[in-house]
């Protein structure tokens, strides 16, 4: 440990973020966490006298504009860094719950005491054992990962990369076989966590390891966790010899039993991959973002998948089909749905994009339509505020509130439901000539199917403009020390300053 440790001034650049009800039930509020500083702020609105051409959506009649803030209600200083934070509403609360997760395998779940403005502690739990710890490699231990289901049903953490922490909520109007045991506080309520239980990756697939990321699913009946997992590595210098190496698999969570059977698998993936994102319904399914390219996939329906650069074309085999006008990566983006079929990537670069994905009739994705937005700062992580607002934090510049609108302006273009080189289904269908709606030949698939009248997808295009910023001061990337060439009277005659170190610090300013 260090002999020595005075801090000077408190993190001020960003890691996690999270948009919740965690102060009150009637609005919501910004969590955002760096390094062992938690602070939480509140939203509201400020008039601001509109600029000469200005295109801000918000105008009221006296000329003003409403925008909205952030005003720093708490912060608060953890004894520890904080390496993963979500939110949650637990039953029986009118407020939400903060999840985080702390190295190497500790897990804590924490309130808002409203009578002394203070944090309360609701759960604590520590899954450092020394048997799991010999099992896995101890040179590349990776910060716990906390996901929770949509439905809210359990969280799950994943430690050492090599084992899965359940952690199941109580639901409402259900007593669990956990409760018939003696699962209660001291008061006597039933309490809305359960006892947690783990399993070892091992015991689900034999080749599980080496694991990416995970997340849970839309739409399953019970809680699904999808794990993308590579488990022969490889690297680009080695792309002729070993290719496609990543694959994912899909495990349903039984909680009362404690069993997780396989419901999807899928292999072969490119070897890139960097990041898993649940898609809402009622589209559903899992995007997969590599470096190189963007993938759909989806238990149900084929996958589909494009290239973002030249580099995708030689370095995988799976079926990939050119998306035009676009030459980018997606290494160290990050990225949050704004929508059901709308999400907004920030980029390494600061580019921002608006991703629409475009589905069929049978809520499959065959196109995706990229439209650069705008450009900002290098973020760190990104959460969707409400209201048409967004929020993107940085840990290497100032975190920033924009404000996110359509454009007014009509779009003269109409994308087809199918990719351009895709032939459409042949099968008992014909193409009108008029819109893009197919009929059906066969009179009793009309009675089954029902006659589609959507006749094309009109594109949205956004435009974004800053609110609010946080400042940050950072990060340090120098230090050095020595003796001042200069010193006053009254310093050198003090006895308790023996020695006077002045310091220099290079900060990187963005």
């Amino acid at each position: 440990m260090y002999a020595i440790y005075k801090q000077t001034h408190p993190p001020t650049g960003i890691e996690h973020c999270v948009c919740c009800q965690f102060f009150s039930s009637v609005e919501n509020n910004l969590v955002v966490a760096g390094t062992s500083q938690l602070r939480i702020y509140r939203f509201y609105t400020q008039d601001e006298h509109n600029a000469i051409g200005s295109t801000s959506t918000d105008k009221i009649t006296d000329g003003s504009t409403k925008r909205r803030k952030l005003e720093l209600l708490s912060q608060y200083s953890l004894f520890g860094n904080i390496e993963c934070l979500q939110a949650v509403r637990l039953a029986g609360n009118s407020r939400d719950s903060l999840l985080l997760s702390f190295k190497d395998a500790k897990f804590a779940v924490i309130d808002y005491d409203p009578g002394t403005h203070d944090l309360k502690t609701r759960s604590l739990h520590f899954f450092e054992d020394d048997k799991i710890i010999k099992s896995c490699n101890q040179e590349y231990f990776r910060a716990p990962l906390v996901r929770v289901d949509p439905d809210r049903r359990c969280s799950a953490m994943l430690i050492y990369g090599t084992h899965l922490v359940v952690l199941p909520f109580r639901q409402e109007g259900v007593l669990d076989e956990n409760e018939q045991e003696g699962a209660f506080t001291g008061s006597g309520d039933r309490s809305p966590l359960l006892p947690s239980y783990t399993i070892n990756l091992k015991d689900i697939h034999d080749k599980l390891c080496n694991i990416i990321d995970v997340q849970f699913l839309y739409g399953y009946y019970e809680p699904t966790l999808l794990l993308l997992y590579e488990p022969l590595q490889t690297w680009p210098g080695r792309l002729a010899m070993r290719h496609d190496t990543c694959a994912l698999v899909a495990v349903s969570l039984n909680l009362s039993q404690r069993t997780h059977p396989v419901v999807w698998s899928l292999n072969n993936l490119p070897f890139d991959c960097s990041q898993v994102l649940a898609v809402p319904k009622p589209i559903g399914g899992v995007l997969v973002c590599a470096t190189n390219s963007l993938l759909y996939l989806n238990q149900s329906v084929p996958p589909y998948g494009v290239s973002l650069n030249s580099i995708a074309d030689h370095s995988t085999d799976f079926p990939l089909r050119a998306q035009e006008g676009v030459v980018i990566t997606l290494d160290g983006a990050k990225a949050t749905f704004i929508s059901s079929d709308k999400l907004v990537f920030s980029l390494k670069g600061g580019e921002i994009y608006v991703v629409t994905l475009v589905a069929d009739g049978v809520r499959s994705v065959r196109n995706f339509n990229f439209d650069k937005a705008a450009a900002s700062v290098l973020t760190s992580c990104v959460c969707e505020c409400g209201d048409g607002y967004l929020f993107l934090g940085s840990r290497l510049g100032n975190s920033l509130l924009v404000k996110y609108t359509e454009k007014t302006e009509e779009l003269g273009a109409e994308l087809d439901l199918f990719s351009p080189g895709l032939e459409p289904p042949q099968a008992k269908r014909r193409r009108l000539d008029t819109d893009y709606t197919y009929a059906l030949d066969d009179l009793d698939e009309l009675e089954v199917y029902g006659k589609e009248e959507q006749s094309g997808v009109k594109l949205t295009l956004y435009t974004f403009e800053v609110c609010d910023s946080l400042l940050n001061i950072g990060p340090c990337t120098s230090v050095d020390m020595g003796e001042p060439a200069f010193l006053s009277v009254r310093s050198t005659n003090c006895l308790d300053c023996s020695i006077l170190i002045d310091f220099c610090l290079l900060i990187r300013l963005k």
